[in-house]
């Protein structure tokens, strides 16, 4: 049986885990034959690991696999492959063929041999935490993570990248095309043109955690249960003397389900022949050219010879864009068949997956790990994903974290899986998954789930982990400079849209009526975005404080920015030529022809989103990112930070470019920011080269 599918446990149960005898060389040592699965690795995993052994390193090695960017398209993957990781690492084991071969090797000529007798009681041992499969992930997120001797973790990675990556790709893929289809069922059909037989299999099960009704491959539904279904080749029609001959025998053999083929010679003529047999008909299938006049052709067919009852199934090169368009257009199928695109996931045929070390410990202390190669940073430390919904269910954002960080309102996604190189519980059934994944589909906001250019799901990293890899760098003494371009860098699925808050006389100087103290220090940081912004055709936002003499807030406040009064004009720096002020007043503001540099939206209380207008300029700005900046941090910045995200709008905080009335508030502000989703930058990330065309990116 094929090496790739030793993950189930119904399929140990009948399977010689020996591989083949030495030498491998003659017509019947094929990859069909080879039933063990040590071997599948890089030999660079194996010859670390002699490394490792020869000088005695036995630290315990914490490594975590996630996918560095989004493909382009994709607004989420759906985590798959887990149980095909658990069912690898339990029975990992080294044949004395195994290491025969390796001994056999010029790599390892140099390697004593106690590292063969390792090898031969090679077993894993280490724990491993993961998300479940059918739970939806993104960017900078892990999907798994490893803790194990060095050696064990190392040996791991190859295997685990590849089943993750490609279940995860195909079950991604396949909740794509389920959505296309609005709620009529998905059959995955992609075997034959899958890159290999075993990936046949994978994909079956996959595009059923994804969320398809079930697949025609036989192996499939006899290993994980996936429900199974087919029809007749074109090869059935052709045998017989005639189409109608064919149908009738079709029929004869399976009354209730057999599915008639249409279009072998001519399909309006094949639907004739089905639907004056004069029998009930569960369904006829179209296999292609014009999906969309012939399946109207046909459901009239098909109607007029009273068989209303009677299902259209399409295949034939079928995707989710053709899905949707079909759906779109009002097209009388009733169920897609898609074969090659999904088990292929042509249009995005790889994920940027890693598995990296993120922390090492040895002699009881911990030593936090990362690269600073260019755009291959990564997070340091072991980490939890959490995720936030909002008072609806609905997924709002999520947040990376430090292992040992809590949060109250927030689901940790990353759950113990394996202790000690043993399975905490069986695998649950496929059903369970692919109810998980529609589930989760169905509480994730509908812009994110676009087929197109979906804008990207706000993932925010807590700051206690911005602080962990600002030490590692520190310790490996990295330049800004270095670190920068370590920084992973997505393309943007949003535009870019700075919000300067309330930079006004009355707050930024001395003088001003409700100083803000050392508001004039960030003056400069102040002046270089608003530069940036008039230089690369960033629009802002700027709110600012318009207040009646009599205003009720000055009760609480000095009485500050009161209309008219020199007090409530903006700092020269925070002042763009053009301005267009939208006062506090509905229907103020209509979206213009040519946007303007700078928007002036004036409130009375600490939230621009006050505004009656505010959401109308939201609408006409489109999917955006926005990057908040000014004072104060506690009242305004926060309010406005805090709005933008309950509208689940992706949001930066600029650090080095807002201040607090006291700096017990401002950190308090920034952390409940923080477990909102809003992520911390800087100035001098935010006014890179490039920087608006790119999206700010997380390390990862």
């Amino acid at each position: 049986m094929p090496m790739a599918l030793l993950d189930s446990p119904k399929l140990a149960e009948h399977t010689d885990f020996g591989p083949p005898s030495l030498p491998i060389a003659n017509e019947a040592k094929m990859l069909e034959a080879y039933n063990n699965r040590a071997l599948l690795v890089d030999l660079y995993e194996l010859t670390m690991a002699a490394g490792y052994y020869e000088h005695g390193i036995d630290c315990l090695a914490t490594f975590e696999l996630f996918v560095r960017a989004m493909p382009s398209e994709r607004g989420y993957l759906v985590a798959a492959g887990l149980d095909s990781a658990l069912g690898y690492l339990e029975n990992l084991r080294f044949k004395e063929e195994d290491v025969a071969f390796l001994r056999s090797l010029s790599a390892f000529r140099t390697v004593s041999d106690g590292f063969f007798d390792y090898l031969r009681g090679f077993r894993f041992t280490g724990d491993v935490w993961a998300m479940d499969e059918g739970t939806l992930v993104f960017a900078g997120e892990p999907i798994l993570r490893v803790t194990a001797p060095v050696a064990q973790a190392q040996i791991a990675e190859t295997y685990l990248l590849s089943v993750i990556n490609y279940e995860t790709l195909v079950a991604s893929k396949a909740a794509r095309v389920v959505r296309a289809a609005q709620g009529r069922p998905v059959w995955e059909f992609g075997t034959r043109r899958a890159q290999g037989p075993q990936a046949g299999v994978r994909a079956a099960r996959a595009a059923y955690v994804g969320g398809c009704a079930g697949t025609s491959n036989v192996l499939a539904g006899y290993l994980y249960g996936v429900p199974l279904a087919g029809t007749a080749a074109h090869s059935w029609t052709q045998v017989f003397p005639d189409e109608r001959q064919s149908f009738e025998a079709l029929l004869e053999t399976f009354p209730e389900t057999a599915i008639l083929l249409i279009d072998t010679y001519d399909p309006l003529t094949g639907a004739e022949n089905a639907a004056s047999l004069g029998r009930k008909l569960a369904g006829v299938r179209l296999d292609s050219g014009d999906l969309l006049t012939k399946s109207r052709q046909v459901r009239e067919i098909l109607d007029r010879h009273g068989l209303r009852e009677t299902k259209i199934f399409a295949s034939g090169d079928l995707n989710e864009y053709k899905v949707e368009e079909l759906v779109r257009q009002g097209a009388p199928i009733d169920t897609f068949g898609v074969g090659t695109e999904l088990a292929t996931s042509r249009d995005v045929p790889a994920l940027s997956v890693v598995y990296k070390l993120v922390e090492i410990e040895r002699n009881g202390q911990v030593e936090y790990k990362t690269k600073f190669s260019h755009q291959k940073a990564h997070w340091p430390g072991k980490k939890q994903v959490f995720r936030f919904p909002d008072a609806e269910g609905r997924f709002h954002h999520d947040l990376v974290a430090r292992a040992s960080e809590h949060y109250a309102d927030g689901v940790p996604l990353l759950k113990p899986m394996m202790e000690g190189g043993r399975r905490l519980q069986p695998s649950p059934p496929l059903a369970e998954l692919r109810a998980r994944t529609l589930d989760s589909l169905a509480r994730l906001p509908e812009r994110y789930q676009s087929l197109h250019a979906p804008p990207r799901y706000p993932v925010a990293i807590s700051a206690a982990l911005e602080q962990l890899l600002e030490s590692v760098r520190h310790h490996y003494r990295v330049s800004e400079e270095t670190y920068m371009a370590s920084r992973v860098q997505e393309e943007a699925k949003e535009s870019v849209v700075f919000v300067d808050v309330d930079t006004q006389v009355d707050f930024m100087y001395p003088t001003g009526s409700l100083y803000v103290p050392g508001a004039e220090q960030i003056i400069p940081q102040l002046a270089r975005l608003m530069n940036y912004a008039r230089s690369q055709g960033i629009p802002v936002l700027s709110s600012a404080d318009a207040h009646s003499p009599d205003d009720p807030s000055f009760a609480q406040w000095p009485p500050h920015c009161v209309v008219g009064t020199p007090g409530q004009q903006r700092i020269p720096e925070t002042q763009l030529p053009g301005a267009v002020v939208v006062p506090n007043r509905a229907g103020a503001f209509h979206p213009p022809a040519e946007w303007p540099a700078q928007v002036i939206i004036e409130k009375q209380e600490y939230d621009a989103s006050t505004n009656a207008n505010f959401d109308t300029i939201l609408g006409a700005l489109g999917p955006a990112r926005f990057v908040v900046f000014g004072v104060t941090t506690e009242y305004c910045v926060r309010a406005t930070a805090l709005s933008l995200r309950r509208r689940g709008l992706a949001v930066d905080l600029v650090v080095d470019a807002i201040r607090p009335i006291t700096e017990e508030g401002g950190q308090k502000a920034i952390e409940e920011m923080v477990r909102a989703g809003v992520r911390l930058v800087k100035v001098e990330e935010v006014c890179a080269p490039h920087w608006a065309a790119v999206a700010p990116a997380t390390a990862r």
